[in-house]
């Protein structure tokens, strides 16, 4: 798995170093009343401040290709370069960071929390575990605006794979039980705006 050695991140976030990057690909997404789709999809786990945090965004188009397009074993570069962009399906953004009132488990993974917005009025508060290039989260609270997105509950499984960044991501919302919703596949694009090196830092 090739990451670079972040200059940004606090040491407590060091679990979270292999996510430091902008990612891209697509998958298929499918739900009640919602026929299986192509889609798009760009994450950005971003260090460059230096808080103790990851800023996130993610955002998600469909594609104009049917869902038979997308080959599952593919990397997530090549789904990313075959797919075109239609309309906007959703988007969020917010922070990711490891418990700072946590220790390390006897497992070897970290209890991470994380908060994230969305426009159509759901924000989502997110607790989980990271075991070094594996993660699993779930949705702590949810909290909607009175015209939000009837979403009850979210969990995430994500993992590091052969250099790229597999997901699956189950929902329970708008009447219907926890299923599964979208699973995809990411290419790191090694984009160095997301962790920048310091311009006074002594080189010599």
């Amino acid at each position: 798995m090739a990451i670079r050695l972040p200059e940004n991140l606090v040491p407590e976030n060091t679990p979270l170093a292999w996510m430091i990057d902008s990612w891209v690909g697509g998958g298929i997404l499918e739900y009640e009343n919602v026929e299986p789709a192509a889609y798009i999809h760009q994450v950005r786990f971003d260090a460059s401040n230096a808080g103790p945090y990851l800023k996130v965004t993610s955002t998600v188009w469909l594609a104009n290709e049917p869902a038979g397009v997308v080959d599952k074993e593919a990397p997530g570069q090549v789904t990313f370069d075959q797919l075109t962009k239609n309309e906007l399906w959703m988007e969020h953004t917010g922070y990711i960071r490891v418990n700072p009132q946590s220790k390390q488990r006897e497992d070897g993974s970290y209890e991470i929390e994380a908060m994230l917005a969305s426009p159509v009025g759901v924000a989502h508060a997110w607790v989980g575990l990271i075991n070094g290039p594996r993660l699993q989260m779930i949705t702590d609270s949810i909290m909607r605006s009175g015209s939000g997105a009837a979403i009850d509950a979210v969990k995430v499984m994500a993992g590091s794979v052969a250099s790229d960044l597999f997901y699956a991501v189950d929902m329970a919302g708008f009447g219907a039980p926890m299923r599964s919703y979208m699973a995809g596949r990411l290419s790191r694009t090694f984009d160095g705006s997301v962790d920048p090196v310091s311009e006074d830092k002594d080189l010599a």
